[in-house]
């Protein structure tokens, strides 16, 4: 562009010089051309600035796109398995509701779900907000990782405590044991895990300019 307007400018200068009588017009209008191209060049120049800058911001914005979307992948598939382990919980529990005789293999059901909790408690806890994000969507992140953590530890105290009212050596009846196991539940369960309005807003923050947000 610079290198068209450049030969264009000669090329007037020349006819110029050629049809103008008055060599004070010339130079005037040479000084005029010059201002142009100057201008001309100084926006040239600026816009491609704002256009290196533009596609490294992008480049920027879509690294952390694919920073934050594994780590989310990865963090949904632990919540499926705390969904998984609270399912298992109710049922465990339900079955102790309607049995008309303690089992000792619905202990062991509870003292197994326990392990996997505990192993589940210690892995949420070794969650770390991934590097290379921005400040603001580290700190959502960060967020994000205390509500499931305290999730997670409602969770797993529930769990534990439901199992030690359940053992051999605690038992005294079935009624006692519902009993029981009602009020550590109302007590210990964690409330919901509510992330939503986290990970919409890492989303919003991440959108490439002219791009719509991904849900």
């Amino acid at each position: 562009m610079l290198y068209l307007i450049l030969m264009l400018a000669a090329a007037a200068m020349v006819a110029l010089y050629k049809f103008l009588p008055n060599r004070k017009i010339f130079i005037c209008l040479c000084s005029v051309l010059v201002i142009v191209f100057c201008a001309s060049a100084v926006i040239q120049i600026q816009r491609s600035q704002q256009e290196v800058i533009s596609r490294t911001e992008i480049e920027n914005i879509r690294q952390q796109q694919k920073i934050f979307s594994d780590w989310y992948a990865a963090y949904q598939k632990d919540i499926e398995h705390l969904d998984r382990n609270w399912q298992l919980f109710y049922s465990i529990v339900e079955s102790l509701k309607t049995a008309e005789i303690y089992e000792f293999s619905t202990y062991e059901q509870l003292e197994e779900l326990e392990l996997d909790a505990l192993d589940e408690q210690a892995k949420i806890h070794s969650f770390k907000v991934p590097a290379d994000l921005s400040l603001e969507c580290s700190e959502l992140i960060w967020e994000i990782i205390k509500k499931t953590r305290a999730y997670v530890d409602a969770q797993t105290k529930t769990i534990s405590a439901v199992r030690k009212a359940a053992a051999p050596e605690n038992f005294k009846d079935l009624k006692s044991l519902n009993r029981a196991i009602k009020d550590i539940t109302i007590r210990e369960s964690p409330a919901g895990l509510f992330t939503a309005t986290e990970v919409a807003a890492i989303r919003e923050i991440l959108v490439v300019p002219g791009e719509g947000v991904e849900r």
